[in-house]
């Protein structure tokens, strides 16, 4: 909810920012408490700076600081008004794991703490190493899956290209489709230039769910195939 109010720490300073509407810390929908603001600038000179605000979150009563990019609007006669352009970031701010289906953590615990080690520095902002790891939790879950589901030779899976081992050893046509796009969009994750420029992290992360989806519809198919009739 955007809010306009009085800048504490500034006399005669108001600034509108939109308050989280999810707590960091429980990650639950809230209109949380503004406790405390302040108004920090780089140096004396400029209108540029930060804006910090202290809430208290009204279902887990924790608090939190959120931090935006800020940029001076007008000045009139009685204010300095700013807004705050972005939200940098809230902390502390907690983690949740992605979970996955037994069948999944069973088999692939490579691809389990991969993901979710990759996961973890998106949640901290390290968008420019996430793409990495996810890119790498995908080769270990369709090379493990060749390997332990599918009965490839270990030592022909492990040294050959994820796109060559997708395109010759899946026989699933809609495993191979996913599988194949997440290792483009991983690869390209990987480059200087990047060459899909219309898709994002968000992109590839949707391809390894479908991955991973796929992967346990198998499993899931073979349970269904066990049950005889009586």
């Amino acid at each position: 909810m955007l809010k306009d109010i009085d800048i504490t720490n500034k006399t005669y300073s108001k600034i509108s920012f939109d308050e989280p509407n999810i707590c960091p810390m429980c990650s639950h929908s809230i209109q949380p408490i503004l406790l405390s603001n302040r108004l920090h600038f780089y140096n004396d000179h400029t209108n540029l700076g930060c804006f910090s605000a202290f809430f208290e979150c009204t279902h887990c009563h924790k608090s939190f600081i959120s931090t935006y990019d800020i940029e001076h609007e007008k000045t009139s006669s009685s204010y300095k008004y700013y807004k705050a352009t972005k939200l940098l970031y809230s902390v502390p701010s907690k983690f949740k794991q992605q979970n996955f289906s037994d069948c999944i953590t069973v088999n692939y615990p490579s691809f389990v703490k991969i993901y979710n080690q990759s996961l973890e520095a998106e949640h901290y902002s390290l968008d420019e190493i996430a793409g990495i790891g996810y890119r790498k939790s995908l080769e270990f879950l369709i090379k493990d899956f060749l390997i332990l589901h599918e009965g490839k030779d270990e030592n022909k899976v492990k040294p050959t290209a994820l796109g060559t081992c997708i395109n010759t050893m899946i026989d699933n046509p809609q495993l191979k489709i996913v599988a194949s796009r997440a290792t483009w969009l991983g690869n390209d994750q990987t480059h200087y230039e990047q060459k899909y420029t219309n898709q994002d992290i968000n992109d590839l992360k949707r391809l390894i769910k479908l991955s991973v989806n796929w992967i346990e519809m198998i499993y899931l198919t073979e349970e269904a195939e066990a049950i005889e009739k009586k």
